[in-house]
């Protein structure tokens, strides 16, 4: 896969025909000071002359803010052995298309236990923050509604608000890094996403055993994604399992259990590249307007420095930098970036949130705490063994030690 050194996380995950931004003249956090935020690109004291619209700078709604923490919080269930049963079922369908794959699911046509072919997709690492969110018409209306709060730089480049790059969020825009977990029959799973695209978030949620894992591990450490066709059965986690906020689900969480895949010597055609979009909530204060924000960056998952740039863009340029400002959630349960985040996903992962804390940083913010009974009765299910892994030491610098003497993550 050929790779641009210079590309700076991109405001425009998955969406085609949007404008490329002209060619950085430093770090991807330099390159466009106040990113996403459409000031021009410069230095940090040029980009602090100018100011949003008040409209476009608003803090999250309390149903935002709720949604950002329920997603992070919900991942939670997935990694709960119990939720699982070995596959046992038939029907067998092929599909190559992330949108088809998502459309036969709102048709009913992927019940559990169905087998599924998935023809030519890339495999990533990386799991959707809320599988299938981005083939909702909700989220399709969000990510319209973004295009509203573009900002275009007079040099031509083209970027998201604050409040733009919320309503990509909102739109399914965001993937998360988890790391494997036993599952079924003592088997070590990874979570991973099947794309049809160069993106990862719109894709389809995978387990991927370990003996299948091994034949990619290479092909995925030096070019982030992997070309394959896969094939495995339908499994939907239970239908009962409380969202943070105690809100009804719109969406059931499913996956693929893969148990066989073939490698394919390349991506398909028009992909040159993969991308990974790393999304966080944050408080800070933007034109003067204290309260909960969301941001995201992309990056090139076959480059362990861009995701280096983008982490650095995150937390010490924008959120910091820019809005003088702390992350409340993380993307990476392998290697936490945010390790003072509230909702970081190791902790979330491990079964280490603390509802006294969580509660009282929900109050803080005009949130109902007792909304999360529900949520936190359930999840003293998840112990810190969190599916036959558990932790050596601090989660936020630990490690991984599986059942069978193996060391995952840092």
């Amino acid at each position: 896969m050929p790779h641009d050194d210079t590309s700076p996380p991109d405001d425009f995950p998955g969406l085609g025909g949007m404008p490329e931004p002209a060619p950085p003249r430093g770090a991807p956090w330099e390159q466009r000071a106040f990113a996403g935020g459409g000031m021009p690109a410069g230095s940090p004291d040029e980009a602090a002359e100018g100011h949003f619209p008040d409209r476009l700078c608003a803090p999250l709604g309390r149903r935002d803010l709720e949604t950002a923490i329920a997603d992070q919080a919900g991942l939670a269930h997935y990694a709960v052995p119990g939720n699982y049963q070995p596959p046992k079922g038939n029907g067998a369908l092929t599909l190559g298309d992330n949108a088809e794959i998502w459309q036969r699911f709102r048709d009913e046509d992927l019940y559990d236990t169905r087998r599924l072919t998935l023809e030519q997709m890339h495999l990533f690492p990386w799991f959707p923050l809320s599988p299938g969110r981005y083939h909702t018409p909700e989220a399709a209306f969000h990510r319209q509604e973004a295009l509203a709060e573009m900002f275009r730089t007079p040099d031509g480049r083209a970027y998201f608000t604050p409040g733009g790059k919320a309503s990509m969020i909102e739109g399914g825009v965001g993937a998360v890094r988890l790391r494997p977990r036993r599952l079924v029959s003592d088997m070590l799973y990874y979570f991973m996403t099947a794309s049809s695209t160069a993106t990862c978030h719109d894709g389809f949620p995978v387990l991927v055993p370990r003996p299948l894992y091994a034949q990619v591990a290479a092909r995925l450490h030096a070019e982030g994604a992997v070309p394959v066709h896969l094939h495995g059965e339908m499994r939907y986690l239970p239908d009962d399992l409380p969202d943070f906020f105690d809100r009804k689900r719109t969406l059931p969480r499913l996956v693929l259990y893969a148990d066989k895949l073939e490698i394919l010597p390349a991506p398909r055609r028009e992909v040159t590249r993969f991308l990974v979009t790393a999304a966080v909530a944050f408080l800070g204060t933007v034109n003067g307007q204290p309260g909960p924000y969301m941001t995201y960056a992309s990056f090139d998952p076959a480059r362990r420095e861009s995701l280096a740039c983008a982490v650095a863009w995150l937390q010490d340029f924008y959120v910091g930098g820019q809005y003088a400002g702390r992350i409340i959630t993380d993307f990476d349960e392998v290697q936490p970036r945010f390790p003072d985040a509230v909702f970081g996903l190791a902790d979330v992962m491990a079964g280490r949130l603390q509802a006294d804390a969580v509660r009282g940083f929900l109050a803080s913010q005009g949130l109902m705490p007792e909304r999360t009974r529900p949520y936190f009765v359930t999840y003293k299910t998840v112990t810190v063994a969190a599916g036959g892994v558990y932790v050596e030491g601090n989660v936020q610098n630990s490690t991984i030690i599986t059942g069978d003497g193996n060391t995952v993550g840092q």
